[in-house]
């Protein structure tokens, strides 16, 4: 795991795990600079560990991480090595499993963004608010 950080910004390469990279935002939300409520600093904790799992999960394996904080939100780039956009399953019942996470990342971020990468897969950047 390579860690770079600076006052503003936070980069993980290849996080092994969502455990991994939540501890990379929470702790950068923490730092004494930021003015991240507990709710936001959950709200980019939960979208951190959704975006990574669903790379890790569906994405055919996280291939970058970074985390930036800017004046107001976070945002958080996951790359990954799948060309398939991400979208929202229909519920066919109350007794089905998964299909929350994506759903989750939109509602709990101001904007989110997909790009195509070149060398193909894909790049998902979510922007999560620092106020509550």
């Amino acid at each position: 795991m390579t860690t770079e950080s600076t006052q503003d910004t936070c980069i993980l390469t290849r996080p092994r795990t969502p455990a991994a990279a939540r501890d990379v935002v929470r702790a950068l939300l923490r730092q004494g600079h930021h003015d991240a409520s507990d709710m936001a600093v959950d709200d980019a904790v939960l979208v951190t560990s959704e975006l990574v799992t669903n790379a890790l999960r569906h994405g055919g394996g996280l291939r970058g991480f970074e985390c930036r904080v800017r004046p107001g939100f976070v945002e958080i780039a996951v790359e990954d090595g799948s060309d398939t956009v991400p979208r929202t399953r229909p519920r066919t019942s109350l007794l089905m499993s998964g299909g929350h996470g994506w759903p989750s990342v939109c509602h709990l971020s101001d904007e989110v963004s997909v790009t195509r990468l070149p060398e193909g897969g894909k790049c998902i950047v979510a922007r999560v608010p620092l106020a509550a």
